[in-house]
């Protein structure tokens, strides 16, 4: 495949398209997708995905809450005293 242009390229593409039968094209274009996400890196393809901003934040507390699980509650007056402390 000669490609020294993108518009020979999208020809290419064009072309090969035009050799695979219609009721392929959406696994075809499944694989395309999988393929820009595997190379697209995580912080463009990502950062401003919801669900995955979520995902992080919920580990984060997930993180937070196992450092404290054994950790005894303070009295008030224990909390007071700490704040004040710090």
């Amino acid at each position: 495949m000669s490609t020294n242009s993108p518009t020979i390229f999208v020809e290419e593409l064009a072309n090969e398209l035009d050799k695979i039968p219609e009721q392929y094209w959406s696994n075809l274009l499944q694989i395309i997708r999988l393929f820009r996400e595997s190379v697209t890196p995580v912080s463009e393809s990502h950062s401003q995905d919801p669900t995955i901003i979520e995902a992080i934040e919920d580990l984060g507390l997930v993180h937070a809450m196992l450092e404290v699980k054994n950790e005894k509650p303070l009295s008030l007056q224990e909390a007071l005293a700490e704040m004040e402390r710090a």
